[in-house]
């Protein structure tokens, strides 16, 4: 705790130090740019940037010599020889009546005149008298000045001629100006010392302030100024000098001091190790809640009013008090910083940092405010939508036929709105009918098959909604498609390998048991296990083809010889063959044929199978000494044959799943079936394109085939 406090004290000294150092530093350039100059003067070789002797600075040449050499040449100038110049330069503005107006009041105007000569030398007069009167408020200063054309010399002392004044007076600072057109020379004397320019240097700097010629002057300053008289030019600007050079030594130690307590402080502050996860302070969280953007507008407005307060210089009460604000400011901007850098650490990119900012989160209450808005859009529904259009509609329509009977005066217009309300409405419609016509046309297409087609998106409405609906149910049934192709596929494969694996060692089983029964085996009752081995292999074997046969149908991957085939002849056929065991089964065939000749496009190979298969279920799962009806019928597009018998077993299942392999009537699977018959029937009649169902009604079964006629 007291470390986290130590290291929060040398913060603040840091940022204190810093605050004060940006404020002297403006300032410090504040002082030194208003004052003209506090560096030595051209006239003088020993260049300072910071000069502490008040008559070799810039300040004295710019401030004090140019106005004093200005009045001088006021004081001596030749008035008769500048008439006719100041009357051609100079004019006069005069008020003129010309008469009255209408409300008797005069008419003035104002005219240009040159003024006269009497006029023009009062002027100058006047100018003569005012560049004395300065002078003459000059305590600190020995001076002479003469007209060398004219002679007329003026001076604040007892002598008449330059070389009794400067035999006379001999001060700290002497200078010498000549300003004639075969001599012109600036020369100063400090402390014995003597400086002098070259004459083209000192005419923009120095002689170029009167305009007058003909000048000769000398001048001399003692080392200290005295306060004789407030309006005294040279001791003004020699106090402000010198109590401007107290305030930039005070200003150099103050960066100098600030230097070091900012480096001390710094340096330490980063030296002294907390623990992250203290509690911070009040001030910390609450600077923590003000969001980022108003502590950049913050930092704007305070620069704008620290850049102010610390370039402002001048002496006096409220200049502290700027000062003071301008600290202030510089502090409250460091603090800012630190807390926008500080708060920027906790993310990985300090650009981050802009997620805290009240422009950032308006940004995303208005995303999901237009996100929540589009999804509540799709929800309305399609009859609420066309109201809220039609009336949005009729007010548009409203506002167009007073906007134009407002434009046109016309009564006629009030009628526009109503036509152009309907044309917009029909036009939205239509559009919306379009897209409904387009979906109807795309689900018609993907009901046929195309289950990768796609409608397109359009709009954000219920018919988008609809639309979406659609290609993702396609999507859906061709996924759905092709995994249970997939899988039937791979079913298929699977049976057929393994039926053709069993193939071979079936058949030697079948072989060997065939030679044993050949041999004379003993005891008697081994001959019984070799019979019930015989049965059973040959069942299995049976089954084997069975199975094999249903893969290859369920498949397609069956050889077919499609021809027309006579269908009666070759159901009297199958039934002869079968007749034994329909005999046997104490069964009374009762067949309704035809006596013409019936051709179908069938494979007969494969439609004697299916009858057999057929045949042989009536013969296995009929109620004995029942009827069984078998009838051939046509029509004008198929032949139709159904196989009517009463099941010995309950039909408690489904008709559809009786068509499933290894599906049995018998579920104690006590009968010699394997569960194939009816689904290789099935996928054998579908093979040769017609169709095989299968109807239950209480005990009643009857098998389906339909085929279409020859031609059909």
């Amino acid at each position: 705790m007291k470390k986290n406090r130590l290291k929060n004290v040398f913060l603040m000294l840091s940022m204190i130090s810093l605050s004060i150092l940006l404020t002297v530093i403006p300032t410090t350039f504040s002082i030194y740019r208003q004052n003209m100059g506090l560096w030595t003067s051209y006239m003088h070789k020993d260049k300072q940037i910071l000069e502490t002797d008040f008559y070799k600075s810039n300040v004295f040449e710019f401030n004090v010599l140019r106005p004093i050499l200005y009045w001088m040449g006021e004081s001596v100038s030749d008035v008769d020889s500048n008439i006719s110049n100041y009357i051609n330069e100079n004019t006069y503005y005069e008020d003129v009546t010309k008469g009255l107006d209408e409300y008797g009041n005069e008419i003035k105007e104002t005219k240009e005149r040159k003024p006269t000569k009497e006029e023009a030398k009062n002027d100058l007069l006047n100018k003569v008298n005012y560049g004395r009167n300065q002078l003459n408020q000059i305590q600190n200063i020995k001076f002479m000045v003469k007209n060398t054309k004219t002679n007329e010399y003026y001076t604040n002392t007892e002598y008449k001629t330059f070389d009794e004044f400067d035999k006379n007076i001999d001060e700290y600072t002497n200078i010498k100006i000549d300003k004639n057109n075969s001599n012109r020379s600036y020369i100063k004397t400090i402390n014995k010392k003597v400086s002098e320019n070259p004459t083209h240097y000192i005419e923009g700097k120095l002689l170029d302030a009167t305009p007058e010629e003909n000048l000769e002057v000398h001048m001399s300053f003692p080392k200290l100024l005295s306060n004789v008289e407030i309006s005294d030019k040279v001791y003004n600007e020699y106090h402000q000098y010198t109590q401007t050079i107290k305030e930039v030594y005070i200003c150099l130690i103050l960066m100098i001091v600030n230097i070091i307590v900012f480096i001390i402080s710094a340096v330490t502050y980063k030296k002294i190790k907390i623990n992250e996860d203290h509690d911070e302070g009040i001030l910390t969280k609450l600077s923590n809640k003000v969001p980022i953007d108003i502590i950049l507008w913050l930092m704007a407005i305070d620069f704008l009013l620290y850049v102010p307060f610390s370039l402002s210089y001048y002496q006096g009460y409220r200049y502290m008090i700027e000062k003071i604000c301008a600290v202030i400011g510089a502090y409250l901007l460091i603090y800012a910083a630190y807390t926008i850098n500080r708060r920027s650490k906790k993310y990985d990119k300090k650009i981050y940092i802009l997620k805290e900012t009240i422009v950032y989160k308006l940004y995303k209450i208005l995303k999901n405010t237009v996100i929540s808005g589009l999804k509540a859009s799709k929800e309305i529904p399609l009859i609420k939508r066309i109201i809220i259009v039609s009336i949005g509609i009729t007010f548009i329509g409203g506002v167009v036929s007073v906007l134009l009977y407002e434009l046109i005066y016309n009564e006629v217009m009030l009628l526009f709105g109503i036509p152009m309300s309907m044309l917009l409405f029909t036009l939205y419609i239509v559009k919306k009918l379009a897209y409904l016509s387009d979906i109807i046309e795309g689900t018609s297409r993907i009901k046929t098959g195309e289950l990768d087609y796609k409608i397109d998106i359009l709009g954000n409405d219920s018919f988008t909604n609809l639309a979406e609906n659609i290609n993702n149910i396609g999507e859906g049934l061709e996924k759905s498609i092709e995994t249970q192709l997939r899988s039937e596929r791979m079913k298929s494969e699977l049976i057929t390998n393994v039926s053709h694996d069993l193939k071979t060692p079936l058949t030697s089983i079948i072989n060997y048991v065939e030679l044993i029964k050949k041999e004379e085996v003993s005891p008697e009752h081994v001959n019984d296990y070799i019979k019930v081995l015989d049965q059973k292999s040959k069942r299995l074997k049976i089954l084997i083809e069975d199975l094999f046969e249903a893969s290859k149908a369920s498949s397609g991957n069956l050889e077919l010889n499609m021809e027309n085939i006579d269908i009666v002849q070759l159901l009297r056929q199958s039934i002869g063959e079968m007749e034994e065991k329909l005999s046997n089964s104490n069964l009374d065939i009762r067949l309704n044929l035809s006596s013409e000749k019936i051709n179908i496009y069938a494979d007969g190979r494969r439609m004697y199978r299916v009858f057999e298969n057929l045949l042989s279920n009536i013969s296995k799962y009929s109620l004995p000494s029942t009827r069984v009806y078998i009838d051939l019928l046509e029509d004008d597009e198929s032949v139709i044959i159904t196989m009517k018998n009463i099941s010995s077993y309950e039909l408690n299942f489904d008709a559809t799943e009786i068509t499933e392999r290894f599906k049995r009537a018998d579920e104690s699977r006590n009968t010699e079936g394997s569960g194939l018959g009816l689904a290789i029937s099935k996928d054998l009649v579908n093979l040769q394109g017609g169709k095989f169902s299968v109807e239950i009604d209480g005990d009643l079964f009857k098998s389906i085939l339909a085929f279409p006629k020859i031609g059909k």
